[in-house]
């Protein structure tokens, strides 16, 4: 699940199918008003919680069998997302309480269990002790806890960059460019030039083989199509 845009879209629309009638709201805490012919059954919250008004069996069965089916559809994350989630310290932000998961250098990774949504996460940054009457900010919500993880790493200088990715015949330029410097460059002492072949031979490790196009071959080229 991406947003909850999505999948009170899809959940509405299943509830219409079934025959009841969904008033969207999308203001204050309220999501939606959903009525069974023209009485009030559920009220649907902005934190995915079902108030229901009435509660009929087998109407609201078929409500929640709706939410379960756009549940699947959009991919929420239904099972505990970590372990001795029950064990971890409360906090309370301005929608709710959540597990506190994980925190580093003031950013911490908060989640709970909403009752329409499956899990729910937020990462934020925490203010100073005593300094502020509000406790966190900067919130940021998330339904898939892969993309929440991604965001607690980041802003708490966690994630490690991603390697530079070349591709191999950008690999090859570079493999040709040492060679041009070993052949061509004559004040490289002995040191200089053992560690560009060097570089040159791990270079050639990564790239699948290609008798045709060694360097010296790709460096001949070069030259040849190079301007008088």
């Amino acid at each position: 699940m991406k947003t909850k845009q999505e999948f009170f879209e899809d959940f509405f629309a299943r509830l219409k199918q079934n025959g009841f009638r969904v008033e969207s709201i999308m203001e204050n805490d309220i999501a939606a008003e959903v009525y069974d012919e023209n009485s009030l059954f559920c009220v649907i919250t902005q934190d995915g919680e079902l108030v229901f008004e009435t509660y009929g069996s087998d109407k609201a069965r078929t409500l929640e069998q709706a939410a379960e089916e756009t549940r699947v559809v959009q991919g929420c994350c239904t099972q505990p997302p970590f372990a001795d989630m029950e064990r971890t310290e409360t906090t309370v932000l301005t929608n709710g309480s959540y597990s506190k998961v994980f925190e580093s250098a003031g950013t911490v990774l908060l989640c709970r269990r909403t009752g329409l949504f499956g899990y729910e996460f937020v990462t934020c940054q925490k203010t100073m002790p005593k300094h502020n009457s509000r406790r966190y900010y900067r919130e940021q919500v998330f339904y898939d806890p892969v993309l929440a993880q991604d965001s607690f790493m980041e802003r708490s200088g966690l994630k490690i960059p991603s390697p530079l990715a070349l591709s191999h015949e950008e690999l090859r330029v570079l493999v040709s460019c040492c060679a041009r410097c070993v052949m061509l460059d004559n004040e490289l002492d002995s040191g200089e030039e053992s560690r560009i072949r060097e570089l040159m031979a791990k270079i050639e490790d990564s790239l699948p083989p290609r008798p045709d196009l060694t360097p010296h071959h790709y460096f001949e080229n070069e030259t040849e199509r190079s301007p008088s």
